[in-house]
């Protein structure tokens, strides 16, 4: 603990504001600032932190500043510490001060302790690039970190290194370059089926057929991609070959995604937050140890769906940027021009960004059906990705049926044309196109492969009679059946929530570009100035203020939302979604122009990763014929979630979903440890997993000895200490326990320690699963999404009369 004069010295150090560009260093009170989120019910949008203080939000960029400015509106009015509902004065808890007592010298040095805790090295080494001004050259030189780290996990062994007969999936990616660059289309999915047959979708083909021809131009690798001659063939420059294919997909399509879903996800956040999120995403250990290590290419896959997603991303209209825009664009001041062309330009603005949210879900159609023709595991996001489509259609039907109509027929238009290229040389024969069906969904292989940490291999391992076991009571068509319903019944709640966020995402949109057309076609020109929310006057009032100072416009709250837990930013939409509470936006009308959209997502984008988590693991859970490598793809969402340790940004919920984070891909790459240790990378799973967790600051037991208020915390370090016992068990038994008791015990239960990693990561990816729907329905209720809403509008259609007249 600090004394009092250390805690003194810090605070008045402490007051002091950040640079806008965040090149200045920071001390520890100038993030405490950041008030912790405390109660159960999370929001997205910041729904549930405390208020930080009016002076604190301009020190930031234009974006920082919007969105920081937004989430102290939309909660203002629910704070505790609020005195009056409907008035502009609260009371917000102030560092700076109140120090006068023992009290707060104490509370004070707690604070600080507590930041100094949620440090990581990477956070520090990105705060002391942007101190020495080299802030630009976060990403570029963590991306080196992470192409070393690639690099160095492919120099251990891989899947089925020097055991023949039929190896591993190394030469089942050898084979298929081979395939495909000797024999015609027509033989791929029918050559040698008992020999590593492709038995990927015709993408996979494509893309095996260009690193053939790559490879037929480096000297020397010819003979190790000979026709049938070459099978098993492991020579180091092979080994190099294929590696190198690897890291380039990985960095064409994998690294590019990420960083772009990231860059929309977290806009508005300074670059250190984004250079410390992305850095942390693109180290994941799980999708190294695989690709890299044990070798295959589920990163093209990944990065096709993640830029899928960063599409479907969407941000809400910005309610003034049409009539600051106005101006500009015609040869009058904004203040000075007619209600008509404001009117003009506000429904010129609201249109464009719904036409161009539009074509961004066309092309996110596009690139979801290149990850499904790539591989067919990318059914898992299938569900959800659907639903927020459909949702939006529907949505625009409601408007108008001609745009509903047109999207949905764009859509498939765009679906049907990408698999139709997929699949073109095999559209002259029905046998061709049932082969690939049939090689590609394998249904008579079994419920499961190998020991898989889902439903299915967790019953299977408990101790039993075996005329009791699921295998010996069912034939594999009643279980193909029965996995296929239980994974219907786990979905169907996300993807009904998901289907209604997309219809209300449309329906505000509407909402406010209705809103400022009366707004806009009810002020004069004297008006304007005087009225239209008095958005001119403060601007100009405020261009006269102190920097640091700059008023923000605040949305009213219904009075009878204060002091409740429901910190919605659209509470005030009625049913027939006429009247929305819009988001503040900054009044500079006459500095830069404001952007079209603000930096706040859209209720289907609030909860699209959350949903995409909760399907995917749905279908790793209960799905078909899942192996252990399938866990990667839930990881996606989950992942990206991550910013950094101790994110007090959106009221702590960026805190609590980084941990849920790092305990699931912890617990995914323990979940691979039996196939990772049967590759012999050994070394590499240790070194790779405990550098990624020491870099971001992943410490489960560090705060063991406090009460801690949330149940990941304990959650994680039970976990964790159960992992780090299985490991010991594993290493210690052999040693400890004379070889003529244990050889006969480990004879007769060969599978015992991947019995018990089984028995350990089923029950806690099945609380995963739960914590995502939970967490999908509070930032869902945070955005409005709340269930007295969605039946009223799945009960009776949306009166959009009004809206359909101006559109």
């Amino acid at each position: 603990m600090f004394d009092t004069a250390q805690a003194l010295n810090l605070s008045s150090s402490g007051s002091r504001a950040a640079a806008p560009d965040g090149s200045n260093p920071s001390t520890g009170l100038d993030h405490v600032q950041n008030w912790r989120h405390q109660s159960n019910a999370g929001s997205a949008f910041g729904a549930s932190a405390e208020p930080p203080a009016a002076d604190s939000l301009q020190v930031q960029p234009e974006g920082n500043a919007l969105r920081s400015a937004y989430s102290t509106s939309s909660i203002g009015s629910h704070s505790r510490n609020r005195k009056n509902v409907s008035g502009s004065t609260a009371v917000t808890p102030t560092l700076a001060g109140g120090l006068g007592g023992l009290a707060g010298i104490e509370e004070r040095a707690l604070e600080v302790e507590t930041f100094l805790s949620e440090q990581s090295p990477l956070r520090s080494w990105v705060r002391w690039m942007a101190k020495s001004g080299l802030k630009e050259w976060c990403i570029p030189c963590g991306l080196m970190a992470v192409v070393l780290v690639k690099w160095c996990a492919g120099l251990g062994g891989w899947s089925g290194r020097g055991m023949p007969p039929k190896f591993g999936d190394f030469e089942a990616q050898r084979h298929w370059l081979e395939l495909t660059l000797h024999l015609p289309y027509s033989d791929w999915y029918w050559y040698d089926k008992d020999w590593w047959g492709l038995d990927y979708p015709p993408l996979t083909a494509w893309i095996s057929l260009l690193c053939a021809k790559v490879a037929t131009l480096v000297p020397g690798l010819s003979p190790s991609l000979a026709l049938d001659t070459s099978r098993g063939s492991e020579s180091a420059l092979l080994a190099v070959f294929m590696r190198s294919t690897v890291l380039i997909l990985d960095l064409l399509l994998y690294v590019p995604s990420v960083l772009f879903f990231l860059n929309r996800r977290l806009a508005g956040r300074s670059l250190r937050t984004r250079s410390v999120a992305s850095i942390s995403v693109l180290l994941q250990p799980a999708l190294i140890l695989i690709d890299s290590g044990h070798f295959q290419y589920n990163s093209v896959m990944l990065g096709l769906c993640a830029l899928c997603f960063a599409l479907l991303y969407s941000f809400l209209p910005n309610p003034g940027a049409s009539v600051a825009t106005a101006g500009f664009a015609g040869s009058s001041p904004p203040l000075l021009q007619t209600s008509s062309a404001q009117e003009n330009a506000a429904r010129t603005k609201i249109k464009s960004v719904t036409r161009q949210l539009s074509y961004q879900y066309i092309l996110a159609a596009v690139t979801f059906s290149c990850a499904l023709g790539f591989k067919q595991m990318a059914l898992y996001f299938a569900p959800a990705i659907f639903s927020v489509m459909l949702g939006r259609c529907w949505g625009l039907k409601h408007i108008r049926f001609d745009k509903g109509f047109a999207l949905f027929a764009g859509l498939s238009a765009a679906v049907i044309a990408t698999f139709f290229l997929m699949l073109l040389p095999w559209l002259t024969s029905l046998s061709q196109l049932q082969q690939i069906l049939i090689r590609v969904f394998p249904l008579a292989r079994g419920l499961f492969e190998d020991k898989v940490a889902n439903l299915w291999c967790f019953l299977s391992c408990l101790p039993v009679p075996q005329r009791f076991k699921l295998r010996n009571v069912m034939s594999i068509s009643s279980l193909a059946r029965l996995s296929l319903l239980t994974t219907l019944i786990a979905i169907l709640p996300t993807c009904v929530h998901l289907f209604w966020a997309g219809m209300q995402t449309v329906s505000i949109e509407t909402s406010i570009d209705a809103d400022t057309r009366a707004r806009n076609s009810g002020a004069s020109v004297a008006g304007s100035v005087k009225g239209d929310a008095s958005l001119a006057g403060a601007s100009l009032r405020d261009e006269a203020l102190p920097s640091g100072t700059r008023r923000t416009r605040k949305s009213s709250v219904a009075g009878s939302d204060a002091g409740t837990e429901r910190m919605s930013i659209f509470s005030g939409r009625t049913a027939g979604g006429t009247a929305v509470r819009r988001p503040p936006v900054l009044s500079n009308y006459l500095g830069d122009q404001r952007p079209v959209t603000m930096v706040v997502p859209s209720p289907a984008a609030a909860i699209l990763p959350y949903a995409l988590l909760s399907v995917s693991m749905a279908f790793f859970l209960f799905g078909f014929q899942t192996h252990e490598k399938s866990i990667l793809i839930p990881l996606l969402p989950l992942t990206l979630l991550m910013s950094s340790k101790g994110d007090a940004y959106s009221g702590g919920a960026g805190a609590t979903d980084w941990e849920w984070a790092v305990l699931s891909n912890n617990l995914a790459t323990f979940s691979m440890w039996p196939l990772l240790r049967k590759d012999g990378l050994i070394v590499q799973y240790v070194v790779i997993t405990l550098i990624w967790n020491w870099a971001i600051g992943y410490e489960p037991f560090a705060h063991l000895r406090e009460a801690r208020k949330l149940f990941v915390g304990w959650f994680s370090a039970a976990v964790t200490a159960a992992i780090l016992a299985l490991h010991a068990a594993e290493v210690a038994l052999p040693a400890l326990i004379p070889s003529s008791i244990w050889t006969p015990i480990i004879s007769r239960y060969p599978d015992l320690f991947p019995v018990l990693n089984v028995l350990l990561c089923a029950p806690c990816f099945g609380l995963v699963w739960l914590w995502s729907m939970k967490r999908q329905m509070e930032v869902g209720f945070a955005a409005g999404l709340d269930s007295l809403s969605l039946l009223q509008g799945l009960l009776r259609k949306p009166q959009t009369k009004g809206v359909r007249k101006g559109s």
